[in-house]
């Protein structure tokens, strides 16, 4: 336990929290849980129906001017795409994909020594456009995405970055801008 620790934020924040190549694990984690419920809530609540049968689309099982599936026809339509998994290994795995991700954004917000919210809000732009975007963009140019499945995955990891680097920034701003010295071990 950590004697110089009078609240959460400072639990948080602080030279308590334990760190992993300088990132704060409580930074990391709840920068994760942030972007993984960004993409909960565009694909499982508000865009999910418009996604799937674009996927759906996609994959040759349902006709570009065929009418839009809906609840048990849709899921049943997706679970016959080729190589589809559970959605339990879709989930754990989308969860660690996540957690890698969001180490890296906070681990550039750290190398960069952002100095505010807005700069770790810039970092997280450029990292997006340079490789969340960039990298989704193959999938249009070569396996023949759909651009609606294009924009809906770039809004998706757009503000999967800014929220994660917000929460970062927020629980741990002082250590990343270089005012406050990481924890020491002991």
């Amino acid at each position: 336990a950590c004697h110089a620790c009078s609240d959460f934020s400072q639990a948080l924040g602080g030279d308590c929290m334990p760190r992993i190549g300088g990132v704060n694990l409580a930074a990391w984690i709840a920068g994760t849980v942030a972007f993984y419920a960004v993409g909960m809530i565009i694909y499982g609540f508000t865009l999910m129906d418009v996604w799937a049968n674009e996927t759906l689309k996609n994959h040759g099982l349902l006709a570009q001017d065929a009418a839009p599936l809906a609840g048990d026809a849709l899921f049943a339509e997706l679970a016959q795409i080729p190589g589809s998994m559970s959605e339990g290994m879709a989930y754990g795995l989308g969860f660690l994909l996540t957690l890698v991700t969001v180490f890296g954004i906070a681990f550039v917000l750290k190398l960069s020594k952002a100095y505010s919210l807005t700069a770790a809000l810039g970092v997280a732009l450029v990292l997006w456009v340079s490789f969340g975007a960039m990298t989704l963009s193959y999938n249009v140019l070569y396996s023949s995405e759909s651009t609606v499945i294009y924009g809906i995955d770039l809004m998706h990891l757009f503000l999967g970055y800014m929220l994660a680097a917000a929460v970062i920034y927020l629980i741990d701003g002082k250590a990343i801008s270089g005012a406050a010295a990481p924890a020491k071990p002991g």
